[in-house]
């Protein structure tokens, strides 16, 4: 069995407590700009490592620096080929824990395993902080396994949706081919007329059919509002999680609108900007399924607290949300900013759809209030403060386009409520 991924998407703690969970025999292989690591695994405990960051790794002392900087490092890939180890490697003697490797490296962790500690301590009960810990590794441990194993089940592309986006992935397509397929839809129809005669999408002329809309509009904003407007069946039905879906959607929509209202002071494509704010959190979603089979399938997990469950659908909503855009077949870019806008750093090489991307998930943590039903939240930070976000800083932007940005948000905010309605 072999494993391949990326560690923005699956965290290196909880790859190497899946590891020794499901007592893997195997050598994982870490590759990051720091350093090329080799790490070898015997029925889940660490037998050695090798590093090219290390002259020499004999020692035990040696092995457990190795992996307590693989634990901290937030971009790279990983491969685990699970086979049984070579002769020399097999004669040694020390079997390491992962996990009790993970628990002295704590005081040296990133964000990621401070949130960790910080949901383990909201979930212990009476000064237990092993119940604490026990109840987020039961959940999380079990979410790791099925990611690992791609054992999740991902929205099938609505029909109209997935037709569109065939035909515009094609050279050769016409206008008619897109107004022929739409109008077999008669809710989309109404839906994608109403939209196209709305403030937001149209500032002249009354648009009165669905060529109309494809001529004025152009094709791939039309793509990209059936798409929207066939995702709403995503958030519908009989659901543990149906309002926090909704909630998710109605930020995801924000999201897109604003994405494309900043689209020409960051510089790149309006409608490509659309469908990344649209699906960077989509994968929280289909995360909430996933939690929810399991809790129909192992019903001791119907006890966990939302915290542990907010928890979890933080972390790993950027795999599932890669997974459904190459499903999908979404553009490049997409899959880009859906891996990489929560990891960005001001130094990242990547395309301006990732910063610009970034930059619209924490304007939205900075204005959604879930309390007031999207409503803005009028006490954001400084607009001098926005100089200094990684998002801000890779796509140069100055303050009097921060100005503008932030005029935006409003506006945005109100139409995808509309929308989600």
């Amino acid at each position: 069995m072999g494993l391949h991924g990326e560690i923005q998407t699956m965290p290196m703690l909880d790859l190497f407590q899946w590891l020794e969970l499901v007592k893997k025999t195997g050598k994982l292989v870490v590759d990051s700009p720091q350093a090329k690591q080799q790490i070898y695994f015997e029925e889940g405990a660490i037998i050695t490592a090798s590093s090219t960051a290390y002259y020499s790794t004999d020692s035990q002392v040696g092995v457990e620096a190795i992996v307590s900087d693989t634990l901290k490092w937030k971009r790279g890939e990983f491969s685990f080929l699970e086979a049984p180890l070579p002769g020399d490697v097999t004669t040694l003697s020390q079997r390491l824990s992962p996990k009790g490797i993970i628990m002295k490296t704590f005081q040296q962790m990133d964000e990621s395993a401070d949130a960790f500690r910080q949901v383990v301590a909201v979930s212990s009960q009476m000064g237990d902080k092993e119940k604490g810990y026990d109840e987020v590794e039961g959940l999380r441990t079990a979410i790791v396994s099925r990611l690992l194993k791609g054992d999740f089940q991902i929205p099938l592309l609505p029909t109209v949706a997935n037709k569109i986006m065939s035909i515009t992935r094609q050279d050769d397509y016409s206008l008619r081919d897109l107004s022929e397929v739409i109008i077999t839809d008669q809710v989309i129809t109404a839906q994608l007329l109403k939209h196209a005669n709305s403030a937001f999408y149209n500032r002249g002329r009354t648009i009165d059919s669905i060529s109309m809309a494809v001529q004025l509009l152009g094709a791939q904003t039309v793509t990209n509002l059936v798409l929207t407007l066939s995702l709403r069946s995503v958030v519908t039905g009989r659901d543990v999680f149906l309002e926090n879906k909704k909630l998710v959607w109605k930020r995801s929509l924000a999201c897109a609108l604003l994405a494309r209202s900043l689209s020409g002071i960051a510089q790149v494509d309006r409608e490509q900007a659309f469908l990344c704010g649209l699906m960077i959190d989509f994968g929280k979603i289909v995360l909430y399924s996933l939690i929810q089979d399991l809790m129909h399938k192992e019903p001791h997990f119907q006890a966990t607290s939302k915290p542990v469950i907010d928890y979890i659908i933080n972390s790993y909503h950027q795999k599932v949300g890669g997974t459904v855009a190459e499903k999908w077949m979404l553009p490049p870019t997409v899959l880009e900013a859906i891996t990489n806008h929560r990891t960005l750093t001001s130094d990242s090489q990547l395309s301006k759809y990732v910063p610009m991307a970034s930059l619209c998930n924490e304007l939205l943590q900075e204005y959604f209030d879930p309390s007031v039903n999207g409503v803005e939240n009028f006490l954001p930070r400084a607009e001098s403060e926005w100089l200094v976000t990684p998002g801000v800083k890779l796509l140069n932007l100055n303050q009097a386009q921060i100005h503008q940005i932030l005029e935006l948000v409003p506006e945005c905010l109100s139409y995808a409520q509309q929308m989600a309605s």
